[in-house]
């Protein structure tokens, strides 16, 4: 029996997205979080090489009228750290889901994903 995980899916009430590639795990904000942070103006991003456990704090996205703390919805190493998207922190707001990307971790668990399967999974 081989364990289920999504390839991709929302977590953190709609506000934060994950894409799976084998045990590479890519995370950002949503379109829905942009809408409550407004425009992305600085990002607080870790190291690559830092340890995380599920449920940690991995990143904080300031806004023009609030911030957003990411949490990983898997325990892992980070393997690449978006420096494009800190160095200039609007392609967050304009491209959440390609150009502005936050973290690439390798996971070390796929099961720890299960919880995010949908229906149609």
């Amino acid at each position: 029996m081989s364990e289920l995980a999504p390839k991709n899916g929302e977590f953190l009430d709609g506000k934060l997205w994950f894409q799976r590639k084998g045990s590479i795990l890519t995370l950002g904000i949503t379109s829905a979080a942009i809408e409550e942070l407004g425009s992305v103006e600085s990002l607080e991003l870790p190291n690559e090489g830092d340890d995380f456990d599920k449920g940690d704090m991995v990143v904080t996205v300031a806004g023009s009228q609030g911030k957003i703390e990411v949490i990983t919805p898997a325990a892992g190493l980070i393997q690449e750290v978006n420096q494009a998207a800190q160095d200039e922190p609007e392609r967050v707001t304009e491209d959440p889901y390609e150009e502005g990307w936050l973290v690439r971790l390798e996971i070390q668990d796929v099961s720890d994903l299960k919880e995010y399967l949908s229906q149609e999974d």
